[in-house]
């Protein structure tokens, strides 16, 4: 009873810590952002919003949107989500903390974030329950991400894993998911750098829109950096522009590699950096066969490289049994194909449905990227370079093994032919006996005594 006690107390403390810790670097930074405008704007009682305003980033940060004005905001800062996360696994990890942890842990986690409800001094969009609903979603993932890996459960499950599956299912599996992270990490690093080239082309008129809103150099900067909270979600914007779906900014704007259409966008300055229509019509094919070709290298590599399926063309001379095998070791990689490709459609749809939102209840209703039209971009190339790979390496395993089996029938018919060669050569080294003739004479009187007589 006192353990069970004792480890609701720890959960109690560390879900007590871990949002004074976040809570508390989120409003100085809107503190000190505040506090450089109102200096830089002649603004008075700005640092009085620091408070209501860091508890609304806090909740924004765990999907509840909120609403001042005109403006209504529901776009995750995913950047901020992923340090909250990465904050509370990671403390989790090192205290090692057990299931009573967890259930003290949820209790004051939610417990916190209802009360930041009643001292926001924006309209939430979300009532308390969902509230609660949504953050004890955020603290149990995290939770999980911090003790399952490593922790006795995972153990527990490795051990039923090994006994019900067996070494080349397990070895499907590690590579299907390994290929479908892979194809993940190489999209979005991708996506991160075109942003790059995006913020590159994009600095004149980022600075005219400073200029227009007559914000100093102090703003600029602090400006520019709480805006790296939605860095992720604009990453996945270009994810999604750059394999030729888009993005919209409500009904004002639509970006795609073919069009740039924008009416009256609002004066923000990191909408200066998005991105204008491509005319190089073979720029456009190659970034829309990105994910195309990305798919048919790692696929390739997969399959062939030792550290992967290893596949390799028989031999000629391959008993059935061996030659079955083989015949059976295609069907590895195309289940760990089916599970990366699951994996990558089932990630990427999840990622575009949170990096969107709103910005107001009318034309900027709906700010970011059709999810099915975007999932399709991304999905369906993934797909098709996998399977032709796979479908590649078999006719072409198939024409080496039928190059390998005509060559060795025409060894024999070669090896036939050399005995016959060998036996003339051999007959042409042969020295014939000289015959040797008794040339003694024979004397006349001993030839007559040999005559009979007559």
């Amino acid at each position: 009873m006192n353990q069970r006690v004792a480890s609701l107390f720890k959960g109690v403390v560390f879900a007590a810590a871990s949002m004074a810790l976040y809570a508390l670097s989120v409003w100085l930074v809107i503190t000190l952002l505040l506090l450089v405008i109102s200096m830089e704007e002649g603004a008075t009682n700005l640092t009085g919003y620091a408070v209501p305003l860091a508890q609304a980033m806090v909740l924004l940060s765990q999907g509840v949107g909120f609403k001042a004005g005109a403006i209504s905001l529901t776009i995750i800062p995913l950047g901020l989500t992923a340090l909250l996360i990465w904050l509370l696994a990671s403390i989790a990890r090192k205290r090692k903390l057990s299931a009573g942890a967890y259930v003290g842990g949820l209790m004051a986690w939610v417990a916190m974030n209802a009360a930041f409800t009643y001292g926001v001094s924006v309209g939430l969009l979300d009532g308390v329950g969902v509230v609660m609903l949504k953050t004890g979603l955020v603290f149990t993932v995290a939770f999980v991400l911090g003790t399952v890996p490593g922790g006795q459960a995972w153990h527990t499950v490795g051990e039923f894993v090994n006994r019900h599956m067996t070494p080349e299912l397990r070895r499907v599996w590690t590579l299907g998911v390994a290929l479908g992270g892979t194809l993940l990490a190489v999209y979005l690093v991708a996506a991160f750098i075109d942003l790059i080239v995006w913020t590159i082309y994009g600095y004149d008129a980022v600075q005219r829109v400073f200029e227009l809103d007559a914000m100093g150099t102090g703003s600029r900067i602090l400006t520019s950096i709480c805006t790296l909270a939605w860095l992720p979600n604009l990453c996945l914007w270009s994810l999604s522009w750059m394999f030729g779906a888009g993005f919209k900014i409500g009904d004002v704007a639509h970006f795609t590699l073919w069009s740039d259409q924008s009416n009256g966008l609002p004066g923000l300055p990191v909408f200066g950096i998005f991105p204008r229509a491509i005319g190089n019509d073979g720029l456009r094919t190659v970034l829309v066969s990105l994910p195309l070709i990305v798919s048919m290298v790692c696929a390739a590599a997969f399959m062939l490289l030792p550290s992967g399926f290893a596949i390799r063309a028989p031999h000629a001379g391959d008993d059935r049994a061996t030659m079955v095998r083989k015949a059976i070791g295609f069907v590895y990689p195309l289940g760990a194909f089916c599970i990366a490709g699951v994996l990558v459609s089932l990630g990427s749809s999840c990622m575009f449905a949170l990096s969107n939102g709103s910005l107001g209840a009318h034309r900027l209703a709906h700010v970011g990227v059709d999810v099915v039209a975007s999932t399709r971009a991304v999905g369906q190339p993934t797909m098709t370079g996998l399977f032709a790979v796979w479908a590649a390496i078999i006719v072409l395993d198939a024409a080496i093994y039928g190059l390998r089996l005509g060559w060795m029938r025409l060894r024999p018919s070669k090896n036939s032919r050399e005995p016959s060669e060998q036996d003339d050569g051999n007959r042409g080294d042969v020295q014939s006996t000289p015959r040797v003739v008794n040339s003694t004479p024979i004397i006349k009187e001993e030839q007559d005594d040999n005559k009979p007589a007559d």
